[in-house]
């Protein structure tokens, strides 16, 4: 007995039946129009005859697609063979040639690029239109087996922490899709870190979660509870380790046109910054959720760091060093209290039950500063880039400890030299042996 209300027929188009969709027949059929590509019922006179591929249009960006970190990658990367639309194929294209980002007239409802935006340190990370293919699931079930079986040991070396990103996150990204795409973001920037081959590719795809994981993250955040406190506490976590990856594999890129590092590296503070903001006052349910681990320090005594002593000792000497030089009272009094922050963030990542030292250090300064220093850092004023190169140090430390951090240390300290005034290059002279010494030794 046939089903009631289904009609079964054989003249659907080309397309509907290669993607085996059910063809409504209209010229065109609902589903080529949807998709934007030729219906072989109105397109050839023969319905069963093949089209030819359909070559990739390139759209040329608009000034509202660029962001913080990086331009729009179909701006910057090089220009991609056209894809033939075929079931087992996977449209990458899709991903590396992007469709501008929306504008305050666009049909997302509010708008995050409108005035009222209320997550601006969010919304300069989207880089693209939320696109959607039905062969994505393929690269995404590939990326989650990364993730379950390499990427998540890259991010500590505790074994608590790493059976909870292993088994608990993925679990929970089940439920809150902000999580999930962030973790196929760190998956596929890691993947294009160690496939330098592949790594437009990976990278495209990086790109693509996380602006995913954004546009759902910025759903949820009005909404902190205890059931998604954990899991946003995670995605802004691993977000930020992915902010650092992405931007590191952009400046190697030589196709990428460069950006001012101390704008990508605000941006970052920025983000920290805003979602400690938000997420603080969710820490009690994040230490009775399943997260617990992440705000918890080691059980066992976590081996010392000498280089943080060594670098606690310097950043106390500049510190004299800045108390003699001409400055206002304002000036002076930003660069005191945040040299003392330094200082307190480095006793805490120095403190015995700490891990990822170094990490934490990276983490938890640039939460400290004020807006004023920050201000100063955009200005490039000397006394406070000479704090940012003892960060600087803070970075490259982390390099050998974590893939995403790779060249940080040195892009800042040479970003710094190129900025500073001569008078304060003695003050800094430390931090710039430090680190190229650093760089020499692995060469």
């Amino acid at each position: 007995m046939p089903r009631l209300g289904h009609k079964k027929s054989r003249n659907g188009c080309v397309q509907c039946k290669t993607r085996h969709v059910k063809c409504d027949e209209q010229r065109p059929c609902s589903n080529c129009a949807r998709h934007g590509v030729p219906c072989s019922l109105v397109t050839c006179d023969d319905p069963n005859v093949p089209l030819p591929p359909v070559p990739i249009k390139q759209e040329p960006p608009t000034p509202s697609s660029s962001t913080s970190l990086t331009k729009v990658l179909s701006e910057r990367q090089k220009k991609p063979s056209p894809h033939v639309s075929t079931p087992g194929s996977l449209p990458i294209e899709d991903v590396t040639n992007p469709s501008p980002a929306p504008t305050a007239d666009s049909s997302e409802g509010s708008s995050p690029y409108s005035q009222t935006d209320t997550y601006p340190f969010l919304t300069k990370f989207i880089q693209k239109n939320d696109t959607l293919h039905p062969d994505y699931w393929i690269r995404d079930l590939e990326l989650m087996h990364h993730w379950c079986t390499e990427a998540f040991l890259t991010i500590t070396t505790r074994e608590d922490l790493q059976q909870m990103w292993q088994i608990t996150a993925p679990k929970q990204a089940t439920d809150c899709h902000f999580l999930m795409h962030e973790l196929l973001a760190f998956s596929a920037l890691h993947k294009a870190y160690l496939q330098e081959e592949l790594q437009r590719t990976y990278y495209a795809l990086g790109i693509h979660h996380q602006d995913l994981s954004i546009r759902a993250l910025r759903k949820t955040l009005p909404r902190l509870s205890f059931e998604n406190a954990g899991a946003l506490f995670a995605t802004s976590s691993i977000m930020t380790l992915c902010l650092f990856g992405s931007t590191g594999l952009d400046a190697k890129d030589p196709n990428t046109e460069s950006r001012p590092l101390f704008e990508d590296l605000l941006d970052i503070f920025i983000l920290q910054q805003g979602m400690t903001s938000i997420l603080s006052a969710g820490n009690d349910y994040v230490r009775e959720g399943p997260f617990a681990a992440i705000i918890g320090r080691s059980s066992v005594e976590v081996p010392q760091q000498p280089f943080l002593q060594v670098l606690l000792e310097h950043i106390t000497t500049f510190a004299s060093f800045s108390e003699i030089q001409s400055l206002s009272k304002e000036v002076e009094r930003e660069v005191t209290l945040t040299i003392e922050a330094f200082k307190e963030i480095l006793l805490f990542a120095m403190s015995p039950f700490i891990d990822n030292r170094e990490l934490r250090f990276v983490f938890f300064w640039p939460v400290r500063l004020s807006q004023n220093f920050l201000q100063m850092v955009r200005q490039k004023q000397s006394c406070a880039l000479a704090v940012v190169a003892y960060y600087a140090v803070a970075l490259r430390l982390t390099e050998p400890l974590f893939w995403f951090m790779d060249g940080w240390g040195e892009r800042v300290i040479r970003a710094v030299f190129e900025a500073i005034e001569p008078s304060w290059q003695p003050a800094v002279q430390w931090p710039w042996e430090f680190i190229m010494k650093a760089q020499q030794n692995e060469a």
